[in-house]
């Protein structure tokens, strides 16, 4: 069997432990730089290239894009599925998990509690905003940002209009969310795999912080999620139909809110937490999926 992981940096710590524990099972798993490959298309056929040597078959891809080069990764994913090669997590899943709004959007849709958000570009409703997620103070988040970038939060009225009147000169959208006061300094990220989660963590801002990123200082510590975290972790995932998903939630008055769904999520935090194999499951699961995946085809 012949596995595939796209990723720009085969030395970082989930990639090294993918090939480790592929290597432990006697699965080939080669790393792939997206960024290296040509798309070719001219009307009747179409290929990937990287260098001068044309990308031979997988049975299963694992993508790992980062949101750096989010457009670029997803025509790459894109290509290996329309050579027939089945992909992980699908350029579709990525592509609407990965724009935020988007994405609560879909959630909200599927009925999983999420935070009240607002997202607006009038300047005349920006009291009526504040009002609609909850009152001051709020969290104002950029549409694209990866741990705890690009999040804020905003006390008083006047630091809320100045800071999101400046983005929106420099063409930057931001939305607006409810600050979440029963979870406030504290969430919990679920590593789903599958229908089911393999590992979670309760993560605790640093003192001053109140983002719990592990990039941010946080810390990580096993944690048994309740069955109401799980089964909206687990949810949450398969509304955007991600294999492999990242889901961090918090606690709020009405119960667990999921805050983002992340279809490349790193595992280094989760695995030294916890002390649990995540990269074995994946791998694991990447086997399963490719071996379905055949038994699928030989069917047609």
């Amino acid at each position: 069997m012949r596995l595939a992981v796209l990723t720009r940096n085969r030395n970082l710590h989930s990639i090294r432990r993918l090939l480790q524990e592929a290597s432990k099972l006697g699965v080939q798993l080669d790393t792939i730089n997206p960024v290296e490959c040509q798309m070719i298309v001219d009307g009747s056929t179409s290929r990937i290239v990287v260098g001068a040597q044309e990308i031979s078959r997988y049975d299963a891809v694992l993508p790992r894009i980062g949101a750096s080069i989010t457009q670029y990764g997803l025509a790459v994913v894109k290509q290996f599925e329309m050579l027939g090669m089945f992909t992980v997590n699908s350029s579709l899943a990525i592509a609407e998990s990965r724009d935020k709004f988007r994405a609560l959007q879909m959630l909200n849709q599927a009925g999983i509690r999420v935070p009240a958000t607002v997202l607006t570009r009038s300047q005349r409703s920006l009291r009526s905003t504040s009002r609609a997620v909850g009152g001051m103070p709020v969290i104002a988040k950029l549409l694209q940002g990866t741990q705890g970038v690009g999040v804020m939060l905003l006390h008083t009225p006047a630091s809320f209009q100045s800071v999101v009147e400046t983005l929106w000169d420099f063409g930057v959208d931001v939305f607006v969310q409810q600050f979440l006061k029963e979870g406030a300094g504290s969430d919990y990220r679920a590593f789903v795999v599958g229908n089911r989660v393999v590992a979670a963590m309760q993560r605790t801002a640093s003192r001053g912080e109140f983002r719990s990123n592990i990039h941010r200082g946080g810390e990580g510590a096993l944690v048994r999620l309740p069955r109401a975290y799980e089964r909206a972790a687990v949810k949450a995932a398969q509304v955007f139909g991600l294999e492999i998903a990242g889901v961090d939630l918090m606690a709020s008055k009405n119960g667990p809110a999921v805050l983002e769904v992340n279809s490349s999520p790193g595992f280094e935090g989760i695995e030294r937490a916890t002390g649990l194999n995540i990269a074995g499951e994946i791998v694991a699961h990447m086997v399963k999926l490719a071996q379905k995946e055949k038994g699928r085809r030989r069917k047609r």
